[in-house]
């Protein structure tokens, strides 16, 4: 149905100087997709962060701007939404695009808004799947972003100067959240005292840190500078240590071993 009604914008995206991706695509799957990514992992995120509860973070500056992002991205999207109800209001037909879409990201951007949160209270101090969501969600919006510049003078933009204006506010606040996602919360309230001085910098690394492993430059630049001693290692993460290893690995060695067992008395049989 999309592209029946936007079917012109084919020509324009071959046959121009400045070729361009169609209307359809910019209204539907450019927005959709990072919405779509966000409800699947939703579920399965929500419910390991049940099972992990590291005690819950103090309000911060930092979380309390990224709420309020939040909530300003929301009524923005819905801005849209209401704007095409009083369009059709007034008898001019809208394609269902410019219903759904604002419908889809205001309702995303509340379920971003509720994770800021349930991250918080469940001790996350550097969200990995908000960092991606947000991500993608600038990515998606740059082709946009160029399409409304080289559109700024056309007519079109006289007659939706509401839409041009509200979407560029969406693309400022998105930046600003991928930004503000790359800082780390506070530790949480009752996380226990480290008291370890040589303690290993990758349990407070945030998310781009841990998959970059920029935590670990530190380390590389002592030791191309001189020989690494005992003293410059860090102490092991209690998850690394044969305390929490050996026991694991134990107990699956046992596993193997009687099915190895039950398939050598098979053979014998």
């Amino acid at each position: 149905m999309l592209v029946l009604l936007f079917s012109q914008d084919s020509n324009f995206t071959k046959h121009t100087n400045l070729p361009d991706l169609p209307a359809c695509f910019q209204l539907s799957v450019l927005p959709w997709a990072p919405c779509i990514f966000l409800w699947l992992t939703s579920p399965f995120y929500i419910l390991y962060l049940k099972m992990n509860n590291r005690g819950y973070i103090m309000m911060s500056i930092l979380n309390r701007i990224k709420t309020v992002l939040g909530l300003i991205l929301w009524i923005v999207c819905w801005t849209d939404l209401f704007s095409s109800f009083h369009e059709m209001s007034q008898n001019q037909f809208k394609p269902p695009v410019y219903f759904v879409t604002p419908l889809v990201l205001g309702m995303t951007m509340l379920l971003a808004t509720f994770l800021i949160q349930y991250e918080r209270l469940k001790g996350v101090q550097s969200s990995g799947v908000l960092f991606i969501f947000w991500m993608i969600s600038v990515l998606f919006a740059i082709v946009p972003f160029r399409s409304k510049i080289m559109n700024a003078t056309s007519f079109c933009f006289q007659n939706d100067k509401l839409r041009f204006t509200t979407f560029y506010i969406y693309f400022g606040l998105t930046l600003l959240q991928l930004i503000l996602s790359c800082f780390n919360e506070k530790p949480p309230h009752f996380s226990s005292v480290v008291t370890d001085p040589n303690v290993c910098p990758e349990t407070t690394a945030g998310f781009i840190s841990k998959m970059t492993f920029w935590w670990f430059t530190s380390m590389a630049i002592k030791g191309y500078k001189s020989p690494l001693e005992n003293k410059d290692l860090w102490s092991l993460n209690k998850q690394d240590s044969s305390e929490l290893v050996v026991p694991n690995l134990l107990n699956e060695w046992e596993m193997e071993k009687s099915k190895a067992q039950r398939y050598e008395f098979r053979l014998g049989m």
